[in-house]
């Protein structure tokens, strides 16, 4: 929450003392005690916000199903598109077992999310060439650094090899979500389900405005916050699903094969494709010959079983979403 900083101390005689360290803030019991405030409340809000409309959304669930199924679906080309993988996974490129752990990716929930709130499934997640897989790996271009820090080095994996591999296919029923026209119909169901009065009491607390914290009521709304947001920050700081989560989750259970979407990295396209999902035409498979050891050449509606990668979970964990 924004706040007034307190201002710098001074030495005797009104010389700014010379700092030999970089300051980064400064505090004292009283600001603690008002930030452990606002972070309960704030931890309030999400929660208000999440079970009191998800009733909601579950009343009208049917309705914005049909809404997604309305709106036609896209086949795309993966001609010469990418994914690049942890070296340590080189055996199963095409296998989506990476996107079951932890709070998933954007478009498919993980297990550490819990499962009384969404229940995980896979994803396989593809870019439409090397630079954006690049930046969607490591979140900044191939030949790109921030104060000297290369990408791999800002995501701490300047010790750990990659793979890159060229993909060739073709798959058909892919919601196209690289614009906002066809989250319109969604959101006009989601319109219609109001922000709680409980956290309009929070957000008074805390200060917030309605253009801080609103509800969905327009496709290009719901696409900024499906594509562009941040979408960690919610699994991360109160274990709950995400907006884009909470999407994709419709979407799959429309029957959609996968979500096609811009890259929040680039001006790419990405794929993210739900293996389960493919019918018998669609395949995704290496465009190289590769290595002996490689199991999989080719994802398709016979493979996905084994690519889906609900075996790379503890027992407890190998539900499929109902």
């Amino acid at each position: 929450m924004p706040r007034k900083p307190f201002p710098p101390q001074k030495p005797a005689g009104g010389q700014q003392r010379q700092r030999s360290i970089l300051e980064l803030d400064r505090f004292n019991a009283a600001s603690l005690r008002q930030w452990e405030s606002r972070s309960a409340d704030l931890n309030q809000l999400e929660d208000v916000l999440h079970f009191s409309i998800e009733p909601a959304r579950r009343q009208k669930r049917q309705e914005l199903i049909a809404a997604l199924q309305s709106q036609a679906s896209v086949q795309v080309d993966l001609t010469n598109w990418v994914r690049i993988v942890t070296y340590q996974y080189s055996r199963e490129p095409l296998s989506s077992a990476g996107s079951l752990h932890g709070y998933g990716q954007r478009f498919n929930a993980g297990v550490d999310l819990d499962a009384n709130i969404l229940n995980p499934w896979p994803a396989l997640y593809l870019a439409e060439n090397y630079e954006t897989a690049f930046r969607e790996k490591f979140q900044l271009e191939h030949d790109g650094n921030v104060d000297g820090l290369s990408a791999r080095e800002l995501a701490l994996e300047t010790q750990v090899s990659h793979l890159t591999v060229f993909l060739r296919g073709n798959v058909t029923g892919v919601f196209d979500m690289t614009g906002h026209e066809k989250l319109d119909a969604l959101a006009k169901v989601l319109a219609s389900i109001k922000l709680p009065q409980e956290a309009q009491r929070i957000m008074k607390r805390l200060q917030l405005t309605n253009k801080d914290l609103y509800m969905v009521k327009t496709g290009k709304q719901l696409h900024d916050l499906a594509t562009r947001k941040n979408w960690r920050i919610k699994p991360v700081q109160f274990g709950l699903p995400a907006e884009s989560h909470i999407t994709a989750e419709l979407v799959w259970a429309a029957g959609f094969a996968g979500i096609l979407y811009p890259s929040s990295k680039g001006t790419g396209k990405c794929l993210a494709l739900f293996p389960e999902r493919l019918d018998n035409g669609s395949y995704v498979e290496l465009r190289d010959q590769p290595p002996l050891d490689v199991r999989h050449l080719r994802l398709d509606s016979d493979t996905a079983g084994q690519l889906a990668g609900w075996d790379s979970l503890p027992v407890n964990y190998r539900a499929r979403p109902k």
